[in-house]
Order: C-alpha cells, then sequence, then structure tokens
C-alpha cells in the first residue's frame, strides 16, 4: 500500500481487523481499508516532524501519537482533527502506550524520562521517572496487563521495570548487546516479554524474574526493528534493517521458512491483525504491504498514489473533492468519499507543485510551482486556462486567494509578493502590483475576512501587514517567533492574527497594533 512519502514507523490495526492506522517520517497518519489497501479520507496532520509511535485506546475510539516535535496528540473517534494536544517531552517523543482502563496513558523519550499523562485533564501524573546517573534514551514501552507496571527498553541495552504506583524502576535487565529497538508487551498469555536488538538478534524474557529464557535468537543481518507474536504465542515475526520479515518458533528460536522479501529498503515496523489472519508491515520504501501469517506470500499488491504529496485543499462548496499537489510535477483531484482519482495526473509545470487553491465557485483550479509559474486550470476537465503567469524570479511557497475571489495573491523565495487581478488575467495574467518585502523567504500570506490587507509569514522570523490595494507596509515587522513563521491566519473577525513557526509555537496577536495575545 502506498501513500506516505517517507519511512512508515507504526502501524496499528482496528479492533475489528477492518482498518489501519499508519505513523510516517511524512508528519502525517493514514488511516487505511485493511480489505482493500484503499486509503479512508486524507492523510492526518497537525504534527510538525517525525510522527513516531501509535496507540489505539482499549475502546478504539481513540487514536494517540507520538511526535519527534515533542508532542503527542490524541484524535478521537477516529476523525482527522487532534483533539488534544500535550507537550509532553523536551525532545522526541519515542515510545507511547495506553493503559489497560483507557484513562492514561504513557509516553517515553529521547530526554531521558518516562510519563504517565491523565487523559481527563492532559495533565503529567506525578514524576516524571528517570534513571539516576544514566545518560541514554528511551526506545519503547509497555504496559502490565494489571497496569501496576511500565517496561522500558533503554538505549544502553537495558530493560527496565518501573512500578507505577512510585515511579521507581524495581528492576533491570541487562545482558544485551545491541541497543533495544522494540520491545513488544508481552506473549498472549502474558508470561514472556521479547526484543528486538540493533545486534540482530531477538531475545525472549520471562516476565517474572527477568531470565533470558530464548535467544539470542539469530538469522537477520542487521538491526531489528519489530517483533510481534502469533496469537497463540507459538510464534514470532520480526522485521530489520535487512529489508527482510522473517518467522521464528517462539519454543525453539528456530527460523521458520525463508526470509520474507517484497520491501526495498527497511522494514521498520509490523502488526498482526485481531484475526491473526494478515501481518501489515511498514517500510523506508513508503509502502504498505499484506502478509499471510501462515505462508508468508504477500496479499495483494501496494498500490500506487503518485509521488510525494506538497499541499491538499478541498473544494470550496461542498467537500467532495480534494486537490493535491506533487513533486512530480502534477496535479491531482480526488473523490473524498471513495478516495479514487477522479481528474489527473494534470501536467503542465515543469517543477514541484507546491500550492493548490480552487475559486469560489470551485470551477477553476490555481497551482504555484518551483517553476516560478502560477497555472490555472478547469476542475473539471483539467485542461490548462492560458498561458503560465510569469514574474516571480524564485519558486513560489504560497497562494492565496481573496474574499470576493477577485485577487490572487503570491508568495516567493524571491522575498516578494504580487497580487493579480483573476478576472482580469484569465488568459495571460497581468500583475496587479508587487510588494517587495525585506530579507526572508516569504513562506506563507493569507487575505484579511474584509480583503483590504494581506499578511505575511517569513524566513526572518517576522510578520507582516500590507494594504492590499496600494501595497504598503500597515504593520511589523512583528517580532516574537524564534525561527521560520511558515503559515499565518486571520480570525473570522479580522480582529487577530494566528502565526505557526518552526520554533514549535502557535502565537496569536492583536492584528491592528501587533501585539502579542
Amino acid at each position: 500500500i502506498e501513500g506516505h512519502t517517507s519511512n512508515v514507523n507504526s502501524v496499528v490495526w482496528s479492533l475489528d481487523g477492518t482498518r489501519l492506522f499508519t505513523a510516517s517520517d511524512d508528519h502525517s497518519i493514514r488511516f487505511w481499508d485493511s480489505e482493500t489497501g484503499e486509503a479512508i479520507g486524507v492523510p492526518w496532520t497537525g504534527h510538525t516532524s517525525l510522527v513516531n509511535s501509535l496507540s489505539l485506546s482499549p475502546d478504539g475510539t481513540k487514536l494517540a501519537s507520538g511526535s519527534s516535535d515533542n508532542t503527542v496528540r490524541f484524535w478521537v473517534d477516529l476523525t482527522p482533527q487532534p483533539h488534544l494536544t500535550i507537550s509532553a517531552h523536551e525532545s522526541h517523543v519515542c515510545g507511547i502506550a495506553y493503559f489497560p482502563d483507557g484513562g492514561r496513558l504513557v509516553t517515553c523519550s529521547e530526554d531521558e524520562t518516562v510519563r504517565i499523562w491523565d487523559l481527563e485533564n492532559g495533565e503529567q501524573e506525578g514524576m516524571a521517572m528517570q534513571h539516576a546517573g544514566w545518560d541514554g534514551w528511551f526506545l519503547g514501552l509497555a504496559v502490565t496487563r494489571d497496569g501496576k507496571r511500565i517496561l522500558s527498553g533503554d538505549s544502553d541495552k537495558v530493560l527496565r521495570v518501573w512500578d507505577v504506583e512510585t515511579h521507581q524502576a524495581i528492576a533491570e535487565w541487562g545482558g544485551h548487546e545491541g541497543t533495544i529497538h522494540c520491545i513488544v508487551v508481552f506473549s498472549p498469555d502474558g508470561t514472556k516479554l521479547a526484543s528486538g536488538h540493533d545486534d540482530e538478534m531477538i531475545r525472549v524474557f520471562d516476565v517474572e524474574n527477568g531470565d533470558l529464557i530464548l535467544g539470542p535468537i539469530e538469522g537477520h543481518t542487521h538491526n531489528v526493528n519489530s517483533v510481534v507474536w502469533s496469537l497463540d504465542g507459538s510464534k514470532l515475526f520480526t522485521a530489520s534493517t535487512d529489508k527482510s520479515i522473517r518467522q521464528w518458533d517462539s519454543e525453539t528460536g528456530q527460523a521458520i521458512g525463508d526470509p520474507w522479501t517484497g520491501h526495498t529498503d527497511y522494514v521498520n515496523t509490523l502488526s498482526l491483525s485481531p484475526d491473526g489472519t494478515k501481518l501489515a508491515s511498514g517500510s523506508r520504501d513508503k509502502a504498505v504491504r499484506f502478509w499471510g501469517p501462515d505462508s508468508g506470500d504477500p496479499i495483494g499488491e501496494p498500490l500506487q498514489h503518485g509521488s510525494s504529496v506538497w499541499v491538499v485543499t478541498f473544494s470550496p462548496s461542498d467537500g467532495t473533492k480534494l486537490a493535491s499537489g506533487h513533486d512530480d510535477k502534477m496535479i491531482r483531484v480526488f473523490d473524498v468519499e471513495s478516495g479514487d482519482l477522479i481528474l489527473g495526473p494534470i501536467q503542465g509545470h515543469t517543477g514541484y507543485v507546491y500550492s493548490v487553491i480552487w475559486s469560489l465557485d470551485g470551477s477553476r483550479l490555481f497551482t504555484a510551482s518551483w517553476d516560478r509559474s502560477i497555472r490555472l486550470w478547469h476542475s473539471e476537465t483539467g485542461e490548462a486556462i492560458g498561458d503560465p503567469w510569469m514574474g516571480h524570479a524564485d519558486f513560489i511557497h504560497s497562494l492565496s486567494l481573496s474574499p470576493d475571489g477577485k485577487k490572487l495573491a503570491s508568495a516567493s523565495r524571491d522575498k516578494t509578493v504580487r497580487f493579480w487581478d483573476t478576472e482580469e488575467m484569465k488568459e495571460d495574467g497581468q500583475t496587479k502590483h508587487t510588494i517587495e518585502t525585506v530579507p526572508g523567504d516569504v513562506n506563507s500570506i493569507c487575505f484579511s475576512p474584509d480583503g483590504t490587507k494581506l499578511a505575511s509569514g517569513h524566513d526572518d522570523k517576522m510578520i507582516r501587514v500590507f494594504d492590499v490595494e496600494s501595497g504598503d507596509l500597515i504593520l511589523g515587522p512583528i517580532e516574537g517567533h524564534t525561527d521560520n513563521v511558515n503559515s499565518v491566519v486571520w480570525s473570522l473577525d479580522g480582529s487577530r492574527l494566528f502565526t505557526a513557526s518552526w520554533d514549535h509555537s502557535i502565537r496569536s496577536w492583536d492584528s491592528e497594533t501587533g501585539e502579542t495575545i
């Protein structure tokens, strides 16, 4: 199954086995039909960095995601809008796991801590769990079935057991030659724990006393990234950086059959369907594949959905269509309900398509590209309307349409914002006027609700507001962010501005004074 544009780091099944959730280095979470491999809806976005881990609540209604943006996000009733965001750690969130009661979540991070969160209020429960005098980081987590113990896998090659009541480490299991990359909570009967390592080995421990009871199991030729038990506990499935999946007898440690091949890059994660009939794998080759866990035979073919996606936007009136711009220089339009490609690929640009917006009536599409041009298209036929609109001297980051649909603004790496009259330039396009901004690429632009002002976010960490008619700077530079400003949005009444930045923050501003709110 193809759709992500970078490494697939985590795969989780829905409780009924009909759907899959996947998380990727492309900052998104995706939702798939496990029978057809079709994408369900659009990518879930919100994280600003790699999404490393997913965990489904015990009742199956909530999905938690942990990211290298240091946050955990919660998605309720499986909708693509995060319900709650917790700034959980001071570094990458590497692992997350729900408690059996569903009311708490445990997280671990490269900031060397394990933390428990109360999901009623989003507050941390008690102190952070940290090993005194330790210089390492946590890579994986598990919670015991009774919710009284947490198990962690560490970069120092040790499994630790933490008491949930006291937040203290009560046991350490060492003896590993390689960093622990993953841990699986238990065998189905809860008596064993399996771990995968970068010394290419798999190990199985007795949960009660911590003794190594099987392994090291040898067979992979590179890091072991994921380990999964069969439903009856008789087998283990493992995934590796060597691009293969292997199956093992959990009593003897003997390999069952040959390695399963098909992925063309690292296999990062595995997940077994609730009925045990399918094994899903996620890889750095941007694909999700299904396998028959008994035979190791691939189930179905990976689906091709085009190349890396830079931008997606819903049709304006009914939201039934989704337009996307890609790094293969194409534009595509999808049916939102079915996920089918209904128009395209539309060809015309000679560089990445970085911005796509609809006309107000949904009859046209405006697109901007790294080829420095803006193009206009019929949204029903995909036919180009007129010639490319030229004027920018470098690639174009962003487009914004005025509320009345009569003006189009474009922001470019050439440090300018240009205004175009959409009614007068249906064929060849003529710039209404150009704003020469100060140093700092223009990353994002947005018209005010009344269409008289344009706000812009820049690489120089500033926000600026311009008069649309004259092009004059009327507010700013507004200072406050400590890194590139990548997104700017007005409140509905025009009294405030919201901005997002690479400094990991969102800020609110008074649009008349520029004061932070």
